[in-house]
């Protein structure tokens, strides 16, 4: 194991010191596997003054001594508890230096079945909910996760353009759907970064659109597709909208269609590409957001712009930080965003155009620039 794990560990324990904490429980897994390497699940991390201990069970014992054997732990047989797990960590002088007084507690990822048993277990400890310690570190990628995340992207677009070019006119949305993320399997994606997202002509207006199994690709004139693979830990994350054969017939109301695709399409990529032009390090999230927004709300569709520019990429496809008008953080060097405004018309259909790009010393490089905005 390198010592990248290591690092972060050391780096978290300054928020330690900032909250007068004596040990941080951390349970959402992929902040466990941040700090440790570790990629099992049901399983904790106890972070206490004097080092680190995971709480696992036995189907990860020998997989923790492969992925972490620099961090400690402690392994759960058939009738123990995590907790009675974690009792003997607070009182283990390899982690604890003494019984702890107050501890941190991740707030969104703690339930309330465990904060009342941890309340009931250690009634003399104050558990201390704490938000995005952990994130925030993983806010700022280093060159390895930068690496992963471009082997994502190019598994993500390799099998857009696989599919593009073999799925057949009868194809429905759920056809699309299950072709597109069997290649990025085949391809060598470890997973998908999330469920994709297919929608022909008026369901793209539901930017969350579920596939159904209603309708033939040769029957829609345009298309939209939200997709990204899951390689090495990382994610890639991209949306193509398109016309079809059928968007591009010169029929009178073929070509009525296209003219307003054409005209949405221009200004959600005018959109996308003055948001992408200002940024740079030092310029706030929501001020981002808000060139972008200005851009669609001048054009006189506004009021179909509602979710966010975009957001953080790294282990998840909604990683810490993001494009919003509530985000007010500065950008900083190595923040892996999306960048996808869109436009969702009821009863006609929408369009998005998303990119993952990188933030850099003088700007952003655009991580996905290999498939064009109009493919």
């Amino acid at each position: 194991m390198s010592q990248r794990e290591k690092s972060r560990r050391d780096k978290f324990y300054t928020t330690l010191e900032r909250d007068r904490l004596d040990g941080y429980l951390i349970v959402d897994p992929c902040n466990v596997s941040y700090l440790t390497g570790f990629n099992g699940d049901d399983s904790y991390l106890w972070i206490g003054d004097a080092g680190a201990c995971l709480l696992s069970d036995t189907r990860f014992e020998e997989q923790i001594k492969e992925e972490s054997p620099d961090v400690g732990a402690l392994i759960r047989c058939s009738g123990q508890t995590t907790i009675g797990l974690l009792e003997q960590a607070v009182s283990d002088v390899r982690y604890s230096s003494a019984f702890p007084k107050r501890v941190g507690i991740e707030a969104s990822s703690t339930t309330v079945a465990l904060f009342r048993s941890l309340r009931h277990t250690f009634p003399d400890v104050e558990f201390v909910p704490c938000e995005g310690d952990v994130e925030k570190l993983r806010e700022i990628k280093d060159e390895g996760e930068i690496q992963a995340i471009r082997n994502a992207i190019d598994v993500t677009i390799d099998a857009y353009l696989d599919v593009k070019k073999a799925i057949g006119s009868d194809a429905t949305e759920v056809d699309i759907r299950d072709e597109l993320e069997y290649r990025m399997r085949k391809l060598g994606g470890d997973d998908v970064a999330f469920p994709s997202i297919v929608a022909f002509d008026a369901r793209a207006a539901l930017p969350h659109a579920i596939p159904t199994r209603r309708g033939k690709v040769a029957d829609a004139s345009a298309v939209l597709i939200d997709w990204g693979a899951k390689k090495d830990g990382y994610v890639g994350d991209m949306t193509r909208s398109y016309l079809t054969e059928k968007g591009f017939d010169p029929s009178n109301e073929s070509k009525a269609y296209r003219a307003k695709f054409d005209e949405v399409f221009k200004i959600v990529l005018d959109a996308h590409d003055a948001a992408i032009d200002a940024m740079k390090p030092g310029v706030s999230c929501n001020e981002i957001d808000k060139i972008a927004r200005d851009v669609i709300a001048a054009a006189g569709y506004g009021d179909y712009f509602g979710h966010g520019l975009g957001h953080g990429i790294g282990r998840v496809v909604h990683d810490h930080g993001g494009l919003s008008p509530s985000h007010k953080a500065p950008l900083a060097p190595n923040m892996g965003l999306t960048v996808e405004p869109g436009i969702y018309l009821p009863g006609w259909g929408g369009i998005r155009i998303e990119d993952d790009v990188l933030v850099v010393a003088d700007g952003v490089e655009i991580l996905t620039r290999r498939l064009g905005v109009d493919e």
